[in-house]
């Protein structure tokens, strides 16, 4: 098996799964817009992109942390890296989302949404599950809750497979697998722990970590216990995701790489910029052969937004994060 510092495959998933959410938000944020059933029930599985995106972290962020030699004593470098890549995209999506909750409220008299100043502290903090009378300002924002939760988590339970002893990958699988039956709320990390792992399992493996034998058993464990938490969709998901990851990992195409690098943007912004035009668009041009044209319209200006976002915010703060040396 051929090893590369950087896997292309993986930002071609990414690529996939934020066109797949955006497809999703697209095609039902504007309720009875689209009716065509085949559409309806295409899109409606672009949904399972936000399982997408966790079975890839699942993947990457072990594979940072194997190959950089990362010990508890890292912690903090570790978490400054993450805090530095993902924090200012999600700041400028906040100011977006919240600016648009004003103009609707000052336009078109909308008062779905109030905003206060504990609520914007609680974003800055991903603390908006722990109080359950506000609510997220942006639909996609509880995922990287989830994703930031992750990062806690598997910077400490990683440590028991660094050591390289079986008594302490044993102990990281049965935690994994344990925590969705135990903490069932899916607003926090638990009951995804296994979709991570089918990811976090290949990353093992790919880093020789471990055998081809205990990769598929893991591999298996971990499916199973989506299957039963979330379903066959989830499960086969995982499963196909990393059996694609294996056979083609150095594969890479270049419209998908180019949706990969401007992924973490697309997926920020898309309900802000690509939902409320076509929400707005649906009033005027409804008509059956306009419904696409309008639909492609949001997800040119999502993907323009998008790109601009990637290449004046997003790509500076990754190169910045890359300069944090363990």
């Amino acid at each position: 098996m051929l090893k590369r510092a950087h896997i292309p495959f993986i930002n071609n998933l990414r690529g996939v799964a934020a066109l797949s959410v955006c497809l999703f938000h697209f095609i039902y944020s504007t309720v009875n817009y689209v009716t065509d059933q085949t559409v309806l029930n295409l899109a409606y599985y672009g949904q399972f992109g936000v399982a997408l995106f966790f079975v890839i972290s699942g993947i990457v962020i072990p594979l940072s942390l194997l190959r950089s030699d990362y010990t508890f004593y890292n912690w903090p470098k570790f978490f400054m890296k993450r805090i530095i890549r993902i924090e200012p995209p999600y700041l400028v999506a906040l100011v977006l989302s919240i600016a648009l909750i004003l103009l609707r409220k000052q336009f078109l008299n909308e008062t779905t949404k109030e905003i206060s100043v504990t609520q914007i502290a609680l974003h800055l903090g991903y603390l908006i599950p722990f109080f359950k009378e506000y609510t997220w300002l942006n639909e996609v924002f509880w995922t990287l809750a989830i994703e930031f939760q992750y990062y806690l988590i598997i910077s400490i339970l990683i440590l028991f497979v660094i050591k390289g002893k079986l008594i302490g990958r044993l102990l990281f699988y049965l935690i994994m697998l344990a925590m969705p039956f135990y903490f069932t709320d899916t607003n926090f990390f638990p009951p995804y722990s296994a979709l991570f792992l089918t990811g976090i399992c290949w990353s093992f493996y790919y880093e020789k970590k471990i055998n081809t034998i205990e990769f598929i058993i893991v591999l298996i464990a971990a499916c199973v216990v989506v299957y039963f938490k979330f379903g066959h969709v989830e499960a086969m998901l995982g499963f196909f995701t990393i059996i694609t990851v294996q056979v083609f990992n150095t594969r890479s195409n270049k419209i998908l790489d180019f949706f990969g690098n401007i992924s973490y943007s697309l997926y920020l912004i898309h309900p802000l910029i690509g939902a409320s035009i076509i929400n707005i668009l649906s009033h005027t041009f409804f008509l059956s052969w306009q419904k696409p044209l309008v639909i492609s319209v949001g997800l040119g200006v999502t993907i323009l937004s998008s790109y601009i976002m990637y290449r004046f915010v997003e790509k500076p703060t990754q190169l910045l994060s890359k300069r944090i040396m363990y």
